[in-house]
């Protein structure tokens, strides 16, 4: 017989043995103890590819099979492990409070299932199927299945599962998850779940609705008007963000095409770098005087990470992030140059931006810090997060939204101001012509002398109304109006334009008290007017400091370009001679070229007339091109003058929207043309 101590020994490793054996089988089959909150069936899959119904008898031995996640990882597996049919097994043991009750099943999954309990269908989600063109692939995500549990504890949940597409969806798609993820959850609890997602739904896609006609309503005011450049970036960005939201309806709705919606996450990942590209275009159009280089750069990087992306390159995620946060500081550099400087309206958009980048910066930080955010889905504070996050999201597409409708109100508003005051000089006028009628139906010797004062007055307004149209409008226009009541507008082939600016401009009138400013440029522009004048051309408008005007419009005029420069040159030496006297040096630049220009009348109440065309933009260039004190002409003007003056040939340059131009500088008239 063996030593007591000795049976004793053998006894207790009996018992550990046991146990440990006892504890291997315990950990085999998943337990669930309450269905208060979700129970995720997430461990102790049992895995066999192929398929064979028998596979769904509760007294199957699966012993021999493998143990797999349900998601079915194809990075991870590989190949050989599942090639589109397979079966899963799950043994699960209840707690006895939950016998002879009926609860939610719901799967998320990328295939296409039959689920079955103790060897019974209960639920089927799609068409399972060995052949691609039968298979019908559908993802009930939020609408839940019913499970039963009867009288007994122990349960064989098996899938039979099929996703031919996995593979094609890897390669194009960079969906790696092939598999569903299944879970048990309270009934009322995931109808109130269901009925909660169909709500957001039903927001994510009014706010996709909106954002869509918006991008496409500034898309088409940037074609009627392609001058506000802003509409067009306002436009991208509304259609960009529009399908963002598309891609949240479709990621986050109730069910879904599993194809669709890695087709809808793959193209808005394709596009993610270029999401925030029209943002900056945006404030670039709006606080600066034109669109920089790094903002062409900017999208040349932006369409390069695309096609890193396309290409599957490892590191692309690192690069998106990296290249998001650059924008990041760009837009918030814009946004707060703008505030500084006081452009009007920029808190609009600052409030909007800058709440956007701080939110999610903080999110970020705080994710790199300390891991991920852990939210219960019915605490208070995950609630205010989602509200929170709902308008970091609508900050950005709100505050140019409102900017812009702001914008738009306060034109509104100047135009009712002016014809307030059409409507105040049509009151004067009509009272004018009553106090007329009543003096003719008064005493006939007082009318005489009445009528005679009244129409030395009404001589004199109209002299006076004469004037102003002259001043505002060039003669042939005037009496076209006087004569039809309109003037219709006309294209001149042959006209050479004329466009200056002050040198140093900004930091002169930075200088001066807003009086002697005036007075200063009333002076010089009045000299400029005397100049056009006598030498034919006619002045179009001012600008501030800029001088634009015309020959050979509205009065067609061979001599075009000659009285043009020769007005020029005046000009040049008007301003020389003036600085001899003057507290203050000006300098002009002056740009001249010739080409077609469309002349007319814009307005209805106040007339203005106005000059388009290319040729306006042209001179505009060359003006921009020139340099203090002297007079750059295109090409096209030189030739037609260099016979009669003198040119300085110079260096050909790069035009914005022109492409490379030659360029000349007037240095006076050939000896013999004079």
């Amino acid at each position: 017989m063996f030593p007591k101590y000795l049976r004793l020994l053998f006894l207790f490793t009996f018992l550990l043995t046991l146990s440990l054996f006892g504890e291997e089988n315990h950990d085999l089959i998943f337990k669930i103890e309450s269905l208060n909150q979700t129970v995720e069936l997430n461990r102790f899959w049992k895995y066999h590819p192929g398929d064979d119904t028998l596979w769904a008898d509760p007294f199957y031995d699966d012993n021999h099979w493998d143990t797999l996640s349900t998601q079915l990882n194809l990075v991870k597996l590989g190949d050989t492990i599942f090639k589109g049919q397979c079966w899963f097994r799950l043994h699960i043991r209840i707690d006895s409070s939950l016998r002879n009750k009926t609860y939610a099943l719901l799967m998320d999954q990328q295939g296409a299932s039959e689920v079955y309990l103790n060897g019974k269908l209960i639920n089927s989600f799609g068409k399972v199927s060995d052949s691609i063109e039968t298979e019908k692939t559908d993802n009930p995500k939020m609408v839940p299945g019913l499970i039963q549990f009867s009288d007994s504890l122990q349960y064989v949940l098996a899938v039979r599962y099929s996703n031919l597409r996995a593979n094609r969806a890897l390669k194009i798609y960079r969906e790696a998850n092939a598999g569903f993820n299944l879970r048990i959850k309270e009934h009322d609890n995931a109808m109130r779940s269901l009925k909660a997602q169909v709500n957001a739904g039903f927001l994510v896609l009014f706010l996709f609705m909106v954002f869509l006609i918006l991008g496409l309503v500034h898309l088409l005011l940037f074609l009627f008007y392609r001058q506000q450049k802003s509409n067009l970036y306002y436009s991208i960005f509304m259609l960009l963000f529009a399908g963002l939201n598309y891609v949240v309806f479709q990621s986050n709705s109730i069910t879904e095409n599993p194809t669709l919606n890695n087709k809808a996450g793959f193209i808005m990942s394709l596009l993610f770098p270029l999401f925030f590209i029209p943002l900056t275009g945006f404030l670039y159009s709006l606080f600066m005087k034109k669109i920089p280089r790094i903002f062409w750069i900017t999208v040349g990087i932006a369409v390069i990470l695309s096609l890193l992306y396309y290409l599957d390159i490892s590191f692309i995620p690192q690069l998106y992030i990296g290249f998001v946060f650059l924008l990041w500081i760009e837009v918030t550099r814009l946004v707060i140059r703008a505030l500084i400087k006081k452009f009007d309206g920029a808190w609009i958009l600052g409030i909007g931006v800058l709440f956007f980048i701080l939110f999610f910066t903080g999110i970020m930080i705080y994710v790199i810090r300390f891991g991920n955010i852990e939210l219960s889905g019915q605490s208070a504070f995950a609630i205010a997060f989602a509200l929170m996050t709902l308008a970091a999201v609508l900050s950005i597409p709100l505050s140019m939204s409102v900017y812009l409708a702001r914008d738009f109100a306060k034109t509104n508003v100047n135009l009712s101001k002016q014809l307030e005051q059409v409507k105040i000089l049509s009151a004067k006028s009509l009272e004018q012509e009553r106090e007329k009628k009543r003096i003719l139906e008064g005493q006939k010797e007082k009318l005489e002398i009445l009528v005679t004062e009244r129409t030395k007055e009404l001589a004199a307004e109209k002299e006076k109304t004469e004037e102003l149209l002259l001043n505002t409008l060039p003669l042939k226009v005037v009496n076209e109006l006087k004569q039809n009541g309109k003037a219709e507008p006309e294209s001149f082939e042959d006209v050479t334009v004329y466009f200056s600016d002050i040198v140093g401009f900004t930091n002169i009138s930075s200088q001066l008290e807003p009086k002697t400013l005036i007075g200063e440029l009333n002076e010089i522009f009045t000299g400029f007017d005397g100049i056009m004048e006598k030498h034919s051309c006619e002045r179009i408008k001012t600008i501030g400091d800029a001088y634009l005007a015309v020959s050979g419009m509205p009065e067609r005029n061979e001599n075009h370009a000659e009285n043009m420069v020769r007005a020029a040159m005046e000009i040049r030496q008007f301003l020389a001679e003036r600085n001899k006297t003057s507290n203050i040096d000006w300098q002009v630049r002056i740009g001249i070229h010739t080409g077609k220009v469309v002349g007319g009348i814009v307005g209805v109440k106040k007339y203005i007339y106005d000059v388009f065309g290319d040729a306006i933009n042209t001179t505009s260039r060359m003006e921009s091109s020139s340099e203090p004190n002297q007079i750059n002409v295109s090409e096209t003007s030189f030739l037609l003058l260099k016979e009669k003056f003198n040119f300085r040939a110079r260096e050909p340059m790069q035009i914005k929207g022109k492409g490379e131009m030659r360029m000349y500088f007037l240095e006076g008239e050939l000896k013999a043309s004079r």
